[in-house]
């Protein structure tokens, strides 16, 4: 990184030097040459005089500009790379590595982590970068390191449990179970802590578990991406199992702020329901959960109904409404943010919810 910083200043220092000192420079010139037009004959001269102003801006500027189209155009990433890694990566052609370079990278960052145990960064970095590689023994191992320097990480416990499990040709009881279990009581929305528990209860044939761990991870993702497809199939096959139908009528779509609404501080609770169009206004369903952000999915359905024995199907017309609550109370409050779309019929996806300050009605 070094020896390339420095070539690339001295290159704009050359630069530099050709076109700075010119303008510092008075000298006089044929008038021709300052004034094409002049008319014929002897041509005057004039005396041109200096422009710091423009010396400054190219001095400044220049370097600016080349960096901002490095950034643009080429591959600041490499700047940060540890010098193994640049050495592993290194080709003759100099396209940047190749798939053969990768282990060689890995095993480069394994090596410069061992004195840095607090590189956070790096250790995600090299567990990731085991698990593509399906060396998921190493992968765990490194996430165990990082369960230690972050035990109340959610996220990381996890991805530790996935790993450990799928070293264990998929067996989730055990450490992996545990782990999930740890993740789940720090953060009980965790979507893959939630998935992992569903895929051990459905190991054990617990498939009534299996399905509510499975639907709370519908409302942590998007709607239509292929895990939401995967977990519909989950969720399908533990009903069968349990001789219930496999449909299931969800609710789902995108809470976001409506235009002009600030953006609400972090942390804030976001209660989603569903209540019949026509009917109490007692919600039917609902789930609760923390908003650190917007916009953001939202999935309603059976497992989220507040009266047992009610199901969504059995209402033709819902209609669907969130509030962010920054006291998290239950009972709507001034300052509140909230919205509510048309009535939709069961099942029906897409939905978008925009948030607003209660009593203000759409534009």
């Amino acid at each position: 990184m070094s020896t390339f910083v420095i070539v690339i200043a001295l290159m704009a220092a050359l630069a530099l030097a050709c076109v700075v000192p010119p303008l510092l420079t008075r000298k006089a010139v044929a008038a021709r040459e300052a004034a094409p037009a002049a008319s014929v004959g002897a041509a005057p001269s004039v005396l041109v005089r200096q422009q710091p102003r423009l010396a400054l801006l190219l001095a400044l500027g220049l370097p600016a500009a080349a960096a901002a189209l490095y950034l643009q155009v080429g591959r600041p990433d490499v700047l940060a790379m540890p010098p193994e890694l640049l050495q592993a990566a290194a080709t003759p052609t100099d396209h940047g590595p190749t798939e053969a370079d990768i282990p060689a990278m890995v095993e480069g960052l394994a090596q410069r982590l061992r004195n840095e145990p607090d590189n956070i960064e790096g250790w995600h970095m090299l567990a990731r970068s085991y698990a593509a590689m399906s060396r998921y023994a190493d992968s765990a191992k490194a996430y165990a390191h990082l369960a230690q320097r972050l035990p109340q990480d959610a996220g990381v416990l996890a991805d530790y449990a996935d790993a450990l499990g799928t070293a264990q040709d998929g067996k989730l009881d055990g450490e992996p179970e545990r782990l999930i279990e740890r993740a789940l009581a720090i953060d009980p929305q965790q979507p893959k802590a939630l998935a992992l528990a569903g895929s051990a209860a459905f190991a054990k044939g617990d498939f009534a578990r299996a399905e509510q761990r499975w639907t709370a991870v519908l409302a942590q993702i998007p709607g239509d991406s292929e895990f939401a497809n995967s977990t519909r199939a989950g969720i399908a096959e533990a009903r069968a199992r349990q001789g219930l139908p496999a449909a299931v009528a969800v609710l789902s779509g995108t809470i976001r702020l409506a235009p002009g609404t600030p953006a609400p501080a972090p942390g804030q609770t976001l209660f989603v329901y569903a209540r019949a169009a026509d009917g109490p206004p007692m919600p039917l369903a609902a789930v609760r959960r923390q908003a650190n952000g917007l916009p953001l999915a939202f999935a309603l359905d059976d497992s989220h109904v507040l009266a047992a024995g009610t199901r969504l199907a059995d209402t033709p017309r819902l209609v669907v409404g969130a509030r962010l609550s920054a006291s998290g109370s239950a009972t709507p409050q001034a300052g509140d943010l909230e919205g509510q779309a048309s009535a939709v019929a069961p099942g029906t996806s897409g939905i978008v919810l925009e948030l607003r300050p209660r009593n203000t009605a759409p534009k």
